[in-house]
């Protein structure tokens, strides 16, 4: 099962990979009655067709925007291929395009740095649900992985003080019944215009694998979940380095 958040404008993201049906999402169930408008061919369906089509796995669409009409909620879409959320044929095989960074610390992370070694790059957000539900297989990463040879790195475009805020917050303990949660990646705030203008990044998360010689050996879009709907990121990572170790 495959979990993921679309960007959509004004930085919205939405998933409902979750549920299994459209009907269960707090986004939907909670209103009278929910609408949806294909933008393109200006195209209406009705709750019971999106839902049809929802399960079929074949139509995922994205939402836009949404408006208010009486006791309904239209909610403008586009239908969506996956070529419109996937950067693996543009990146994979591909030399990682390293650059210099400053941690959430205001500590500089040089490229000679990042030169030579195994890179795990995670592109997340604080807003991003799936990417929260990860965090904990994440840091599990820094007790198996020798750190002269690895390094792991958070790349978001929040910025500092939301991060700080939000790893204080009762909400996050709460989601991860983890009293004191953290993500063990050094983190890089302030990166939009890496992220969105440069890797071109189309979902969160998005994990780059890169080899001691800077190529990008794998990309993991989204959240890959087990049958107990538990995400694999942990074991997909530590089989991508045994392989290309």
């Amino acid at each position: 099962m495959l979990l993921f958040f679309i960007i959509m404008i004004f930085n919205q993201i939405d998933s409902f990979g979750q549920f299994s049906s459209l009907k269960d999402s707090p986004m939907f169930k909670n209103n009278k009655h929910n609408i949806f408008r294909e933008t393109l061919t200006n195209t209406y369906y009705e709750m019971s067709e999106m839902d049809s089509l929802y399960k079929t796995g074949k139509s995922p669409f994205q939402i836009l925007s949404n408006i208010k009409k009486g006791d309904s909620i239209v909610w403008m879409i586009k239908f969506i291929n996956e070529d419109d959320f996937t950067i693996k044929s543009q990146w994979l095989n591909k030399k990682f395009p390293l650059k210099d960074f400053v941690d959430i610390h205001n500590i500089q992370i040089k490229t000679s740095e990042l030169t030579g070694k195994f890179l795990i790059i995670y592109c997340w957000s604080v807003s991003c649900g799936p990417c929260i539900k990860e965090l904990p297989y994440l840091n599990a990463l820094k007790d198996s992985l020798n750190k002269d040879n690895y390094i792991l790195l958070g790349v978001t475009f929040d910025n500092s003080v939301s991060i700080r805020n939000f790893f204080k917050s009762n909400q996050l303990n709460t989601y991860l019944n983890d009293e004191n949660p953290s993500f063990a990646f050094r983190i890089i705030p302030n990166q939009k215009e890496f992220l969105n203008n440069v890797l071109g990044v189309k979902s969160y998360p998005t994990t780059f694998i890169v080899d001691k010689k800077g190529f990008i050996k794998q990309i993991i879009e989204g959240v890959n979940l087990d049958e107990q709907k538990k995400p694999k990121i942990y074991s997909e990572i530590m089989e991508t380095l045994k392989r290309i170790e």
